[in-house]
């Protein structure tokens, strides 16, 4: 999803554009999307699981039964979700997040946990040693790549251990995070932290605006060759690392990209492609919203006491062919504005950058 400060950025340009516009057709393209409250019932199928904030990513857990999601917004934190129950656990509240920082595990300058945690993009997955590690992206106190272990208990409920970080560099200003076995990562940047409205307006009418960092141990930071784009969005690594799928969110497309040398190895358009996860099945499943850029900065002016809803669709793409389908597509309640999907067994759990749930939506392989 967007960063915070290029929302912020953007909702000043919405606003500034419908002051100007005279034209019925102008005012039509930039008017906020209709909001309205939504139950947490079920609608034709979905459930919603509720009173939640800002669920912006979801990913997989060491147990099958678990799923892990990051709060974007305050109150923050990141939490456990049981699939069987639909029952959430705080895994970084005080008397729960054990805090105990391991050699390999980030920036050695990284010592101690961030103030609070404003947490975007979700990676997951298992380390070479075997341990599951879970990075999350940062926003609580300073600009970072937080690194958890998630240790399985005796309940079988994994549990997760605050292990290291890595901060930004000075005009670092992240959004989605792919881990790499070396310990490193790669983080999409969709503008510089101080890049003005011009940026963003630039980004709209064709101009790159953002790359993605790759971080290495002891080595730090460097450019991501060829993923100079308009507005990187989400990222994901191919198994065996070769491989890097980048979603641009403001020029409509995911962009493969080979990890050594840079070259683009192909594209396909998807409207405003936001995180994608991998399936069960090992195909790319992608968040694509179907409203316009000023909707979409608008809706970020609601709160998260109720969901927005924008419309949107859950893309899976295979990576190999990169033909693509639409899984499912919502438009209206009981949620909109979907930025990231987990399938278990024949459900997608969908997250949001606003609002106050995760939904399940039914769906067929």
């Amino acid at each position: 999803m967007m960063t915070l400060r290029y929302i912020t950025r953007l909702k000043f340009c919405s606003v500034r554009l419908r002051a100007l516009c005279g034209a019925a057709l102008l005012c039509a393209l930039v008017l906020p999307w209709p909001i309205s409250a939504a139950p947490c019932d079920p609608v034709d199928g979905i459930e919603s699981i509720c009173s939640v904030v800002a669920p912006e990513d979801v990913v997989r857990s060491p147990s099958a039964q678990h799923l892990v999601f990051g709060q974007m917004a305050a109150p923050g934190g990141l939490f456990l979700l049981d699939t069987r129950d639909d029952a959430v656990y705080d895994l970084t509240s005080p008397d729960a997040l054990q805090v105990e920082a391991l050699a390999g595990w980030g920036d050695p300058a990284c010592a101690a946990p961030p103030p609070e945690w404003l947490l975007h993009g979700l990676d997951s997955g298992v380390r070479p040693d075997g341990s599951w590690q879970l990075l999350a992206v940062n926003h609580g106190g300073r600009e970072s790549v937080e690194f958890f272990e998630l240790e399985p208990t005796e309940e079988g409920s994994p549990r997760a251990i605050w292990r290291g970080c890595v901060e930004a560099p000075r005009d670092g200003n992240f959004n989605d995070v792919a881990a790499l076995s070396d310990g490193g990562f790669v983080v999409s940047q969709p503008t510089a932290a101080d890049a003005g409205m011009g940026t963003a307006l630039l980004a709209i009418l064709g101009v790159d605006s953002g790359f993605v960092h790759r971080w290495r141990p002891g080595r730090g930071f460097s450019e991501q060759p060829g993923t100079r784009g308009r507005f990187p969005n989400g990222v994901a690594v191919s198994p065996d690392e070769n491989t890097l799928y980048m979603n641009e969110y403001i020029a409509g497309r995911l962009r493969v990209v080979d990890m050594t040398t840079g070259d683009r190895l192909g594209e396909i358009e998807i409207d405003k492609p936001d995180n994608s996860n991998w399936s069960q099945d090992g195909k790319l499943l992608v968040a694509s919203h179907k409203a316009g850029i000023f909707e979409v900065a608008d809706s970020l002016e609601q709160g998260n006491e109720e969901p927005s809803l924008l419309p949107f669709a859950i893309v899976e793409v295979d990576p190999q062919t990169l033909v693509s389908r639409e899984l499912v597509a919502l438009d209206g309640p009981p949620m909109g504005a979907g930025t990231a999907a987990v399938d278990v067994g024949s459900v997608l759990y969908v997250g949001s950058y606003v609002g106050d749930r995760i939904i399940k939506i039914p769906f067929t392989r």
